[in-house]
């Protein structure tokens, strides 16, 4: 029996704490979590799947599983990609994991003493009636190449000082955005291939403030550029468009290396 509690319950304070999370960037934190020694696997899966905005069914690798033979693997390192068309460095193949970690925007690429073991990708969709609804979440393994080398892990703290200094553009420039990464993100606005999750124990305050703040980022900038826009000169609907991308391109790469950072703790 699990000691974490139900994740659909969150209210209040609890659900103020949850951070909107990709879910391979939810798995990831919780595995490295885990490799650290702070909490058990199966918690640790529980914890990775994340809290229901929606009720979550799950099919395909176990976690449970996968946590537990991530030990055995020799020198293991976790690195979260969160590839789009033209920007897919990181993945490894073959073209059949590659075509699936574009199509959910995220994968965890696992290495075995520089060399890459495999690519894990969660494909998302929503299932159920109107009032019903409900996330089907199928996570797929995908044998590396033979001999292919991981790539070099996002650990030197650069994407996180770029994306900073776009958002202060950002924030300092005559462009109007409806964005405000500081507030807390309605679950039920969760793509169905993100999830809500509390931080993993031991989580530095600076470090917890920095994932919160490039994911809300990267979800939002996401959401702006997708929903309908105002009334506004093409002009002025340009310049935001490219704010707005400037922020979800700087928000994907610190994301990507602020979980790659906390999950490495583990793996020392």
């Amino acid at each position: 029996m699990s000691d974490l509690p139900d994740p659909s319950v969150f209210t209040g304070a609890a659900a103020r704490d949850l951070v909107p999370l990709p879910r391979a960037a939810a798995l990831m934190l919780w595995a490295g979590a885990y490799l650290r020694g702070d909490i058990g696997p199966d918690d640790a899966a529980i914890a990775a799947r994340g809290s229901g905005h929606r009720h979550a069914e799950t099919s395909g690798e176990d976690l449970f599983d996968w946590m537990t033979g991530l030990r055995r693997i020799p020198l293991v390192s976790l690195q979260l990609v969160l590839p789009v068309p033209g920007r897919i460095a990181g993945l490894i193949g073959p073209p059949a994991a590659i075509g699936a970690a574009l199509e959910a925007e995220q994968a965890i690429v696992v290495g075995a003493a520089g060399l890459a073991d495999h690519t894990l990708v969660p494909a998302a969709e929503p299932i159920g009636s109107e009032g019903m609804r409900g996330v089907h979440v199928q996570w797929e393994r995908f044998a590396a190449p033979p001999g292919a080398a991981t790539a070099p892990p996002m650990l030197g703290g650069s994407a996180r000082r770029d994306f900073l200094r776009s958002l202060h553009r950002a924030a300092s420039g005559t462009v109007a955005l409806d964005l405000v990464p500081e507030e807390q993100v309605e679950l039920a606005s969760l793509p169905p291939g993100w999830t809500a999750t509390l931080p993993p124990p031991g989580l530095a305050p600076s470090d917890q403030q920095q994932l919160v703040l490039t994911a809300r980022t990267l979800l939002l900038a996401g959401q702006e550029l997708l929903s309908p826009g105002t009334a506004r000169a093409l002009a002025e609907e340009s310049a935001r468009a490219q704010v707005l991308r400037q922020l979800r391109d700087g928000a994907r790469e610190a994301l990507a290396e602020t979980v790659g950072g906390i999950a490495a703790d583990g793996l020392r």
